[in-house]
């Protein structure tokens, strides 16, 4: 569960950034703006991309991390179902045996 909390929360982080990269590309790209203020947005455009690439490899770490944890439960979801499987035989031989044993007595 902590992946896909992880992963849900990266992609609404991506999202809102995004949006922000996307409204700073349009201040940026007015005539009126200001050098100082060009600088700024600049930098804080800079600074985003930075951090949508970390959260990128956040969604990526914990999509492999989901992937694995689903295979693995899959593997012991099969390992139990064989078991029970093995189980019930080695059950059934042995009421088998305790009867032919009775039978013997």
């Amino acid at each position: 569960m902590e992946c896909k909390t992880s992963i849900s929360a990266a992609e609404e982080i991506t999202r809102i950034m995004t949006i922000r990269v996307k409204e700073i590309a349009t201040l940026i790209s007015r005539t009126t703006i200001t050098s100082v203020e060009k600088t700024k947005l600049t930098a804080e455009e800079t600074e985003i991309k930075e951090k949508l690439e970390t959260q990128s490899n956040v969604i990526q770490t914990q999509t492999k991390n989901l992937s694995t944890y689903e295979t693995t439960l899959t593997t012991l979801t099969t390992t139990i179902t064989t078991f029970k499987k093995y189980i019930t035989e080695i059950t059934t031989v042995i009421k088998t045996l305790e009867k032919k044993v009775k039978e013997t007595k």
